[in-house]
């Protein structure tokens, strides 16, 4: 656990050498970066974070919106005794993650956004409305499927961590609240490509070919001007549901971030 600015902000670190700083999405925790954290500790120091709200974070959200959590977090670095670091941010965290990039990009060597909010308008919020009315393990399946390409993904162990997550009415107070912020009527309120061009570190897109949530095609127009990994048989997780390939994916940008 890690004091920033009285929000405490529980951190899962792995590993030694460069830091990776690892964001999830709406909704999520660090378990969500399971399957590719032991495989990026075995050449850089990797820390995944509980997003302000979520896991064992503190529930304070400020506004809800993605520029207040980006400031929430915005001190961890030095709280961490960090000076230079990749960021990494998916969904949500995406988002975040370019919104400290604008702020703090002195101290980033590269920024990778996989399946990411903030390019484009559209959004599926129907995975976040149904995850919270959901509260058995019948009503949040279909809702954790959203996130996948091949349903048969999905087993026991996600929709029970899904559903105990949801009984906790603070836990849910704050999806709420981000998910008002930040994706009024459906749409998102926040969109970062115009903005692409005021950073100055090398930015690198993952996307799964079958995002049900982010709309793929968010990334395709920009392959002209970022680098873009588009991942097959993949959903809104491609870092869980092509753990192997995404884990090559964003190596292969660590070890060489100005590479395209």
């Amino acid at each position: 656990m890690v004091d920033v600015n009285g929000v405490r902000i529980r951190t899962r670190q792995k590993g030694d050498g460069e830091t990776v700083l690892l964001l999830h999405g709406l909704g999520g925790d660090a378990t969500s970066w399971t399957l590719n954290q032991k495989a990026l500790a075995e050449s850089h120091r990797v820390i995944a974070i509980d997003l302000p709200g979520h896991g064992g974070s503190s529930r304070s959200v400020g506004d809800g919106d993605i520029p207040s959590i980006a400031r929430l977090i915005a001190d961890l670095p030095d709280a961490l005794n960090i000076d230079r670091f990749d960021l990494v941010g998916l969904s949500m965290g995406g988002a975040v993650a370019f919104e400290l990039a604008l702020h703090y990009g002195h101290r980033l060597r590269s920024l990778t956004c996989v399946s990411s909010a903030g390019f484009g308008e559209e959004i599926n919020t129907d995975f976040i409305n149904g995850y919270l009315r959901a509260d058995t393990m019948q009503a949040m399946r279909p809702n954790i499927a959203i996130l996948f390409h091949d349903d048969r993904r999905v087993n026991d162990a996600m929709v029970s961590y899904a559903v105990m997550a949801r009984k906790n009415p603070d836990f849910r107070a704050g999806i709420s609240r981000m998910t008002e912020a930040n994706f009024p009527d459906g749409r998102q309120r926040y969109t970062y490509t115009d903005r692409l061009q005021d950073l100055a570190m090398p930015i690198h897109l993952i996307w799964g070919r079958h995002d049900r949530i982010a709309p793929p095609a968010h990334a395709e127009r920009l392959t002209s001007t970022v680098p873009v990994t588009m991942i097959e048989n993949a959903g809104h997780m491609p870092n869980v549901e092509a753990a192997e390939t995404f884990n090559e994916a964003l190596i292969r940008i660590l070890q060489d971030p100005s590479s395209g």
